[in-house]
């Protein structure tokens, strides 16, 4: 039989085995705390960033495809518009830089693209002919005037042959050659100003290329109504490689592209 004393002391043995353990169980689960911080902190730690997820929001918006074409300014100087609507600003004088190998001028700023389309036309075998470029204001008026001499020996009335006239000439002060800015471009073996220019090789390569030189066909056949000037598929334009790219592109005439920029 168990004694008083012996009956104590298990009581306090099993008071004392129960702290024990109590103190084990606590001890084990700071452990697993301690262990679970420092593993959040490594995680910060890494290099590699945690990955989130997220639900997208639905959107009405339209997403604009690229590649993405800005449209060029309407302060840059190579796209002046000049027609009969919009005369030069008076006093205006271009900067100017001599064709070799023609007694002719152009724009300083279209003379390296100017030379390097010609360049690679030639490479393909092709003969070309710069028939006018820069004109002064007198010059102009010259041969305007020359035109209307022209049809009034025709028959016509002075109105009448100044009408004809504007079919193809502008007036003095509306000439884009007064720009320095364009060219009549025709083929060395055939030099004529009319329908037959558009089936030799050298315009049928410069329509299908010149944009890639910064040039456009000034005056398409089928925009004579917006131009104001029948088709000539000899005289282009130069607005600089950016903008010819961007209006190539679309089709427009220098006319609808200001026309869109100012609505």
């Amino acid at each position: 039989m168990q004694t008083a004393s012996r009956r104590r002391e298990t009581r306090r043995n099993t008071r004392h085995n129960g702290t024990f353990f109590a103190v084990l169980l606590f001890l084990a689960l700071l452990c697993v705390a301690v262990g679970a911080v420092l593993s959040v902190q490594k995680i910060h730690e890494r290099d590699e960033p945690i990955p989130t997820f997220s639900v997208e929001e639905p959107s009405d918006i339209e997403l604009p495809q690229f590649p993405l074409t800005s449209a060029p300014s309407t302060d840059d100087p190579l796209l002046l518009l000049v027609n009969r609507d919009h005369p030069l600003p008076e006093g205006y004088t271009p900067e100017l830089t001599k064709l070799q190998d023609w007694d002719l001028s152009v724009a300083s700023a279209m003379y390296d693209d100017l030379c390097r389309m010609l360049q690679a036309g030639r490479a393909e075998g092709l003969r070309f002919e710069i028939c006018s470029a820069y004109r002064s204001h007198e010059t102009q008026q010259a041969l305007f005037d020359e035109d209307v001499a022209r049809y009034m020996a025709q028959g016509m009335t002075e109105a009448d042959a100044i009408a004809a006239t504007a079919r193809y000439t502008m007036l003095p002060g509306c000439s884009e050659h007064e720009t320095g800015l364009a060219v009549d471009i025709v083929s060395l073996e055939n030099q004529l100003l009319d329908e037959s220019q558009e089936q030799t090789a050298e315009t049928i390569w410069l329509h299908a290329h010149c944009w890639e030189y910064g040039f456009l066909l000034r005056y398409p056949s089928d925009k004579s109504d917006l131009t104001g000037i029948a088709y000539e598929s000899w005289h282009y334009r130069y607005v600089g490689i950016d903008a010819a790219k961007y209006l190539h592109e679309r089709d427009l005439t220098l006319e609808e592209f200001w026309a869109q920029q100012t609505e």
